[in-house]
């Protein structure tokens, strides 16, 4: 599978994630203040944002590569790359 966010849906996203950081955690008012600055400074059409969701794309993907399992070929059988963590490949 793969999944690419456009600047608008990563932007979209981010603030959804940093909005819940804000109201759900336990950090300081100060913290809070500091998150919601840095959300600001990435607003929608900004370098930053642009910067951003590329390597927003980059980590999804390479997350959803780890959790992946595959069938690879091993000695005339199919072997779960699960089966393989933690041994020669």
């Amino acid at each position: 599978m793969q999944v690419v966010l456009e600047t608008d849906e990563a932007w979209s996203l981010m603030s959804v994630i940093a909005s819940h950081v804000i109201d759900n955690s336990g950090i300081s008012q100060d913290g809070k203040a500091k998150i919601r600055r840095w959300r600001s400074d990435r607003g929608l059409g900004t370098v930053e944002m642009d910067d951003l969701a590329p390597a927003f794309n980059q980590a999804l993907g390479t997350y959803l590569d780890d959790r992946r399992t595959r069938m690879i070929r091993r000695r005339g059988r199919y072997v779960s790359t699960r089966d393989l963590k933690g041994t020669q490949r």
